[in-house]
Parts: structure tokens; sequence; C-alpha cells
């Protein structure tokens, strides 16, 4: 039974003034389920005229899901809502059947809601204008459009060899391959990590079931594994067999946790220590640790920054390619600055995903204008207060484990102990 409420008003209670007038403005209906209570709560009085209450009861009653939903959505949309049901991330896309014989697109979007930790929030929404547009500009729409529809990571996998044909952008971010990448790499590539899973099952469900749902472990582009749900069927298209992947990242994945990638290398080298050693100048000693990196890191660039806070500035100098020599003694407010971030929020390192989502002025005027996309910066301090701060920089985004030691770590007191010599001189 659905706890729906006069005007909408009363079913917000409890989200804030604020929320409660964005809600009663958004086109979309949103909803929360309550999975111990088996109910759910409309939060905003929005309906699609005529059809509102029967779009709704889609979210109620199954028997309506059934003679509504077109057949071969079907499958799809129960199984979203199957997830919502266990607190899981979902998305899917799907077509009603209206009275007048005319079939409408809509979108079923949810996640745990972190306010109410035994229920589900989420949105649906009619989607067809979007769909339309696509239709009217390409004609039929082709997979890679359809598949970008999709919120959740979506993979296309030739079935004749198993190899990668395309993925959605949500699957990109997720997995961090290149199309050059995709294009040479094979299912059990990304599958590589996933224990106990037969992919002899998975094709024997998919001959006779057409469908398959489960767990897998998919290997992203730095080595990490991540834990997904997922469910696979079989399509047809252009005379090509294909698997549809589709894939719900688990919120509480702890396999991407805590595993050095690429971005972290720690293996100390003599002959790094003795370059150092011979080293006059920052920029050399800076040097010697971007030669110290092994062939493959993604590290391009090492920068050092001294840290003023009596005088509330930061000196900048940096080495590799992406700086192009250009970085030396720069002097930069400390407000604003990476070592304000650190002092302030009493943090230890500070990691960097992507810059081109961060806030932070230095971000925007030393980092975005020279690519780098994430870096691992390391703070050191003398009696408590921060004296420099060590950045490991690529221009690739994700390329450093926040739970890992930072790069080169086993390097970093010989590197100071000469830096200390080479200021002196």
């Amino acid at each position: 039974m659905s706890k729906q409420m006069d005007g909408g008003s009363a079913s917000c209670a409890g989200l804030g003034k604020n929320l409660e007038s964005y809600l009663e403005v958004l086109s979309a209906i949103v909803w929360r389920i309550d999975i111990v209570g088996k109910e759910i709560s409309f939060l905003n009085s929005y309906t699609l005229q005529p059809h509102g209450e029967k779009v709704r009861a889609i979210m109620q009653n199954p028997q309506s899901a059934q003679q509504m939903i077109l057949a071969e959505d079907r499958e799809r949309f129960q199984h979203s809502y199957k997830q919502l049901l266990h607190r899981q991330k979902a998305t899917c896309v799907f077509r009603i059947q209206m009275d007048e014989g005319v079939s409408r697109w809509f979108k079923l979007a949810g996640m745990p809601d972190p306010e109410h930790p035994t229920c589900s929030i989420g949105v649906l929404m009619d989607i067809s204008s979007h769909v339309s547009t696509i239709l009217a500009t390409e004609g039929r729409p082709g997979l890679s459009v359809k598949i970008d529809l999709i919120d959740d990571p979506v993979l296309l996998v030739r079935f004749a060899d198993r190899s990668v044909s395309m993925v959605n952008k949500a699957a990109d971010q997720l997995l961090g391959y290149s199309q050059k990448q995709l294009t040479n790499l094979h299912l059990q590539d990304l599958l590589q990590d996933t224990p106990g899973t037969d992919l002899f099952q998975i094709y024997e469900s998919l001959i006779f079931s057409d469908c398959w749902n489960g767990e897998l472990y998919m290997t992203d582009s730095l080595g990490r594994s991540h834990l997904c749900s997922a469910r696979i069927q079989v399509i047809a298209r252009d005379e090509e067999n294909l698997l549809w992947i589709t894939l719900s990242h688990q919120n509480d994945c702890k396999a991407c946790k805590g595993v050095p990638v690429r971005g972290n290398e720690t293996l100390p080298s003599k002959a790094v220590s003795a370059a150092m050693r011979k080293c006059t100048t920052v920029k050399a000693l800076l040097e010697s640790l971007l030669k110290a990196l092994p062939e493959d890191s993604p590290t391009e660039a090492i920068m050092l920054s001294k840290i003023f806070i009596d005088k509330g500035i930061v000196s900048v100098t940096g080495v590799g390619e992406p700086f192009e020599g250009e970085l030396e003694d720069l002097v930069h407010p400390y407000d604003g600055s990476i070592a304000k971030n650190i002092v302030r929020f009493e943090l230890d390192k500070h990691v960097v995903m992507e810059t081109s989502k961060s806030i932070k002025p230095i971000d925007w005027a030393l980092f975005i204008p020279h690519g780098i996309h994430s870096y691992y910066a390391q703070p050191f301090f003398e009696d408590g207060i921060l004296t420099s701060v060590l950045i490991f920089c690529s221009t690739q985004k994700g390329s450093y484990d926040p739970d890992a030691e930072a790069p080169l770590s086993a390097l970093h007191e010989e590197f100071f102990e000469n830096l200390e010599r080479c200021l002196k001189k």
C-alpha cells in the first residue's frame, strides 16, 4: 500500500523547504521505497497527464508493470526494480504502452537513501522527447546511442570471440580504458580477478535462458577490481551476435580499496640514491626522482612546493614534460593552495583523481593548464609545521590509489636530506 500524500507537500516532510520546492518543479516522479515496510511514498505531486496514476502504478503493482511495459523491456525493468529492493543503485530505460496504442520511453533511476537506512530513493521520468530528438536527427539509433541513455556501465562484447565492441560513458569512467585499448581487450581480461566464475556456466545460461544475473569483479585499467552486480543478455544487431553486459557497482565494494596501482611505486634504488647525492639544485633532485620511476608509470611530472605559511605564499618547482621547464620557484598565494587544504583538514596526504572537478584555485592556475588530471600530494612537517609538499602528477585521470603509500615513498627521506643540502648551497 502506498503512502500518497495530498498535494505532494506532506510527503516531503523532513526534506526541508528548499528541497521540497525543488522537487515540486522537477519534471519527474520522485519516490521513496521503504524496503522493510514494503511501502512507497511519492515525494512530489508531479504526474504525467493524462496517464499519471497508471504510470505511478508500475512502481507499486507488479500486474500493472506486467501489462503496461513492453515485453522486450519488461525483464530489464524487473531486474532494476529488484536491485532497488536490495538497496542497490540501479538505472534502466524502458517503454510503456499507453491507451492510444502509442509507447513512451521512461527512465527509472534509484539509489540507497542516505537518510533512511531501510529505503531506496529515486526518480521515474518520461524521456520520450529526448529519444524522439535522437530518432529525428539520426534515424534508427545506433547501439552506442542506446547504451549512452543508460547511467549504469554497459559493455557490448562480440559473442564470437568475446572481444569488446563498445562501452558507454559510465563504463569508460569505471574502467578507464581508451578506445584503442578497448579494441584489444577480451571479456576474460576484464574478469581476470573474478573468483569462482565459470565463463562456461555463464555462456550455458545465455544459450538456454538468454540472460545471466550474478556478481562479477571487473578489472579496470589501473588493475583495481570492482565488485559489480551484472546482467548479461544476448542481442543481435546487423547480423552480429553481441553480449549486452549491464553493471551496477556495489556500494560496499571493498575490492578497489587498498590495492596499490601503477602510480604508487615504492621500490628504492641504490643508483637513484647515488644520483641524488650528486645533485646541487632542487630541479636536479626532482629529475632524479622522475628518472627512478618505472617505464610504465603514469607519473609524468613531479613538483616540490615549499610552504611559507607566515608569509602567505608557496614556492613551486616542477620537472617533467607537462611543465616544459617552466616551473622554477614560481610563487603562488598560500590561500587556495594544496598546502592550506592539508593544514585546514589535517590531511596526511591529498589525492585528486580528476582536476577538472576541483574548485581549488591552485588546480586551475597550475595543474589544469599543464594538462594534469590527477596527482598525489605528500606533505612533510617540521616541528608540526607544514614546510614542503611533494606532488606526483599524471595527465591521466585516477592514476593514484588514495589508500596506498605515496609514489617512491622509500626514497622520500633521502630526497629531503639532499634537499636540505642543496638549499644551504
